[in-house]
Parts: C-alpha cells; structure tokens; sequence
C-alpha cells in the first residue's frame, strides 16, 4: 500500500488523516485487549478440562454420574447373568414343565383351530400383491441389464 497516512475516522467522526503514531497505539490496544481475552480463554478451557478441580466444585454431579454408571453397569451385569441361568437345564425342564402344565390345562389355546375367512382373503392379496411387486422388479432387472448389454 501506500506511504500515506491512513484516512480514518478521528474521534469526532471526521475523514481526516491521522498519524501513523496514533494508528500504532490503537492498534496495540487492541492487541492488548485481544491477548487478555484470550488469555482467559485459556484460563477457563484448562480449568473445564482440570477433572479434579471440577469434582471439587460440583461434587453432587460427579456422585450422580457415578450412581448412574453403577446401576447401568449393574443391569447389564445382571442381564448376563440372567441370560446364562436361563441357559442351564433346570432352568429349561422348569419352563418346559411350565408349558406341558399349561397345554394339558388349556388344549384349545395350544393350537389354533382354522383361519377366519377375513384372514384367509387378507392373506391372499398379500401374497397377489407381493408376487406382482416381484414379477415387475425381476422384469425390470432383466430388461436393464440386456439394454446394458447391447450399450456395449
């Protein structure tokens, strides 16, 4: 740029050009202004990250964070644990005897008797819908593909 003096506003709002020596010392002001702000800045992200110095401050939230990581690891404990009992064979001759017990109480619940008629018509549009989709979709596939082939 040039070696002139900068046209910037003065304090009174007037274009008048201004010595070099005033624009150096608002330009170190900001700077200064600048570093301060960042400086705490960093201040504030090191005392977030300091782990210890916030258990001190907030010592409620970290007993409640560690209650919660305790009871969720504890479930998932406790599911395994579960899972692999269920897993064992007097657990399973005790569900099965369970069920023998339900089906000689309650035959008619075991095996359903015939489809309602409602249920047999719905079925049956399912199955022509489903198989229309795939007869189009294979048709399709095929039709791409020997058009790809002939592109060649």
């Amino acid at each position: 740029m040039g070696e002139r003096a900068s046209r910037l506003k003065n304090g009174n709002g007037s274009l008048e050009p201004r010595p070099p020596r005033e624009i150096e010392q608002d330009i170190e002001r900001l700077r200064t202004r600048l570093d301060r702000s960042l400086a705490e800045l960093d201040r504030r992200r090191h005392e977030l990250t300091d782990v210890r110095l916030q258990m001190r401050r907030h010592p409620a939230v970290f007993i409640g964070a560690g209650a919660v990581a305790v009871l969720l690891l504890g479930g998932v404990g406790y599911a395994i644990y579960h899972a692999r009992q269920r897993e064992k064979l007097p657990q399973k001759a005790r569900r099965l005897r369970i069920a023998v017990g339900r089906a000689v109480d309650r035959p008619q619940r075991v095996a359903r008797g015939e489809a309602p008629v409602w249920e047999k018509i719905v079925a049956a549009v399912g199955v022509t819908i489903a198989t229309s989709l795939a007869k189009k979709m294979v048709e399709r596939t095929w039709n791409g593909t020997l058009e790809a082939g002939r592109a060649r």
